[in-house]
């Protein structure tokens, strides 16, 4: 699949993006397109995606997030764990954008889409098959290294980054390395509707 890259302006910084013609990324859906661009911004300009998480400090009240209109989060750690995440981000070497995979997106497609009927969390299927088993299944032996976040409750791509990065109440910010991890090339998007937590959004990353 081609794939080309581009350079545009968002909040008085230069973002570049990995974008895609509409008949090339058929197997994205907008907002799952809107997760990879997300993730691109952080991944190839880290410093300043930073902007955007010194705007998440307004809505933290002790432990809870409270914006307007939404319900109250309660976290663990409170904004402690937002500013170490603008630190890291303060430190953090820029990456190369991940490129979609449309097998990628099959496998993860695959456990959204059990999740979707079923109501279950976490990275195993019913029938155990795990992100390995998922990914061999649909991508073959190409990728050797491989790790897979999900998301529940959030359907906006912005707010399901920033979640990752903060990664409150993880102590070893497991998501966020995923993330802004380097050897990553590829990734697979797939977001559905979750019966009890509203959404869910899985995303496996692959290298060679």
């Amino acid at each position: 699949m081609a794939v080309s890259c581009r350079s545009r302006v968002d909040g008085g910084a230069v973002w570049h993006e990995v974008c895609h013609k509409e008949q090339e990324v058929a197997y994205l859906s907008a907002a799952e397109n809107d997760v990879i661009c997300e993730i691109n911004k952080v991944r190839t300009n880290p410093k300043a995606y930073i902007n955007y998480l010194k705007e998440e400090r307004a809505y933290y009240h002790g432990l809870l997030i409270k914006r307007p209109g939404k319900i109250p989060i309660l976290t663990r750690e409170g904004r402690a764990a937002l500013e170490v995440c603008i630190a890291a981000l303060e430190e953090a070497t820029p990456a190369e954008a991940l490129l979609p995979d449309e097998n990628l997106c099959q496998a993860a497609g695959l456990l959204a889409a059990e999740q979707a009927k079923t109501g279950a969390m976490g990275h195993v299927c019913a029938d155990g098959r795990t992100l390995k088993n998922r990914i061999l299944q649909f991508c073959g032996d190409k990728y050797m290294q491989m790790a897979e976040n999900i998301s529940y409750g959030s359907w906006d791509a912005r707010s399901i980054v920033i979640r990752f990065l903060i990664d409150d109440g993880i102590p070893g910010r497991g998501h966020r390395i995923n993330l802004m991890n380097s050897s990553y090339t590829h990734c697979g998007v797939a977001m559905a509707k979750h019966p009890i937590y509203r959404y869910v959004c899985v995303i496996d990353f692959a290298a060679y």
